[in-house]
């Protein structure tokens, strides 16, 4: 089993631009205004650093 990673709608504040989009590594995390930002889970490495860096552990990588 892997990991993945989910983005939780609920602890997201969804009013300012998501600083864990700029974190990414590889580009995996995009927003649309100030939405949520969505996951492309291909391009996803699953290294962690987004959900480390968000304050409101909105991005949360756990086990498949």
């Amino acid at each position: 089993m892997g990991k993945i990673l989910k983005v939780i709608v609920e602890n997201c504040p969804q009013n300012h631009p998501c600083p864990s989009v700029k974190i990414c590594p590889v580009g995996a995390l995009t927003q649309e205004g100030f939405h949520a930002p969505v996951v492309d889970t291909e391009k996803c490495i699953k290294c962690g650093k987004c959900s480390s860096f968000c304050p409101k552990m909105a991005l949360v990588l756990e086990q498949e």
